[in-house]
C-alpha cells in the first residue's frame, strides 16, 4: 500500500477515465484481480499503482501503462517550500487585526512604533528564503 496524502492508497489501480494523459477517474484495489474485475464492468485498464500523488500520474490509455511524474511534483513542491514563509506571514498577520489597528492609532498619538516592531518581528520570525 502507498500513502496519497491522509490516506493509505491501495496496490492496484483501476484507471476507468483518462482526459489528455490525465486520469480522470480510478479505483484502488488490493489486488490486480480486484481491479481488472473492475475493468472488465466500468472500463479502461488495470495496473500497479504507481505510487505518488494522482494529479502527478501520467496515462497512456493505448498502452495501458500509468507512471508517477516524480520531476513536476518535486518542481511543484519546491515552488511551495519557497513561499512557505508568505502563508506563515499572512496567518500570523491575520491573527488580531483589531489589536493591529490600535497599534497604528496608538502609535499616531504617541509617535511610536510598536506596529513597525511588530511587523518587523513577524518578518525576522519568518524570513523569506535566499
Amino acid at each position: 500500500n502507498r500513502i496519497k496524502g491522509e490516506f493509505i492508497m491501495k496496490d492496484y489501480i483501476a484507471v476507468v477515465s483518462v482526459d489528455g494523459n490525465k486520469v480522470t477517474k480510478y479505483a484502488d484495489f488490493d489486488s490486480q484481480s480486484d481491479a481488472d474485475a473492475h475493468v472488465a464492468v466500468y472500463g479502461g485498464f488495470a495496473v500497479e499503482n504507481p505510487g505518488g500523488k494522482n494529479p502527478y500520474w501520467i496515462a497512456n490509455a493505448a498502452n495501458k501503462t500509468l507512471s508517477y511524474d516524480k520531476d513536476s511534483f518535486d518542481e511543484d513542491e519546491a515552488a511551495f517550500t519557497a513561499t512557505q514563509y508568505q502563508r506563515d506571514r499572512k496567518k500570523e498577520f491575520s491573527k488580531k487585526i483589531g489589536d493591529q489597528l490600535d497599534m497604528i492609532y496608538w502609535d499616531q498619538v504617541n509617535g511610536t512604533t510598536t506596529f513597525k516592531d511588530f511587523v518587523a518581528k513577524i518578518k525576522s520570525d519568518n524570513p523569506k528564503p535566499e
